[in-house]
């Protein structure tokens, strides 16, 4: 593995994965099922498509892993080895989960932080053959500390919205990625980003990835609070 660079927020490492594992990768992204998924940031963004999730825990108890099982452990490795990034392992976080996506030309992903649910950060690993830096696609974010929420933002309903509200505010650009083959991207948690428009000179080729969550689960404690207050709010509706 190679480090390329590193941001406060994020860290790139190129030629992630051996040319074997990576051809393994592809394999089982061409063999997994994809249901269409809109948008959840923006009707604008058009649509995706979003494999089954697989999920594990810190120690490599796969619930999904199969014969792909290298590919999985290389990344949870590599999550502990950050762990002055996503933190320990079993105490910050406590499991991985992963999705297979496929972005078409003309789609892309608003900004948004992915903060919440436990999360530490995400990684993103790149596994399409080829990809010119003209088809856009870039993974652009805020390589910056999220600065305190104001009232405007808190009151501001539209997720987009609140985001851009935040970027205004901020004293630096936007980094900009380019979704190169075997890149491996990890990020921050609460870090402003957003997944460039996939131009229309793509063709045919999609942006394909593997996209993983590191989170910590919610404590029985947590899990029961959140059940009551849901049960609260619909009393209070109904």
């Amino acid at each position: 593995m190679k480090e390329t660079q590193q941001g406060r927020r994020f860290v790139i490492i190129d030629d992630f994965l051996s040319a074997q594992h990576f051809a393994a990768a592809q394999d089982l992204m061409e063999r997994t099922a994809f249901t269409v998924r809109e948008s959840v940031i923006s009707t604008e963004d058009g649509p995706a498509f979003r494999s089954r999730g697989v999920r594990f825990g810190s120690d490599l108890g796969a619930t999904d892993v199969g014969v792909q099982a290298h590919v999985y452990e290389e990344l949870a490795r590599t999550v502990r080895a950050y762990s002055d990034f996503y933190g320990e392992s079993g105490t910050d976080w406590d499991k991985i989960t992963l999705a297979f996506w496929k972005y078409p030309a003309g789609s892309r992903l608003g900004w948004h932080n992915d903060a919440g649910l436990g999360r530490q950060g995400e990684f993103i690993l790149f596994l399409h053959d080829r990809w010119r830096p003209s088809w856009g696609g870039e993974l652009k974010l805020i390589d910056e500390d999220p600065p305190p929420v104001t009232a405007d933002e808190t009151a501001e309903s539209d997720l987009v919205l609140r985001m851009e509200a935040r970027i205004e505010r901020v004293k630096t650009s936007p980094v900009a990625i380019v979704p190169k083959p075997n890149r491996l991207v990890m990020v921050k948690a609460d870090t402003v980003h957003t997944i460039g428009r996939v131009d229309h000179t793509a063709g045919d080729t999609l942006r394909r990835s593997l996209t993983g969550f590191v989170s910590k689960s919610p404590t029985r404690e947590r899990t029961r609070a959140s059940a009551l207050a849901s049960l609260s709010a619909m009393l209070t509706t109904n």
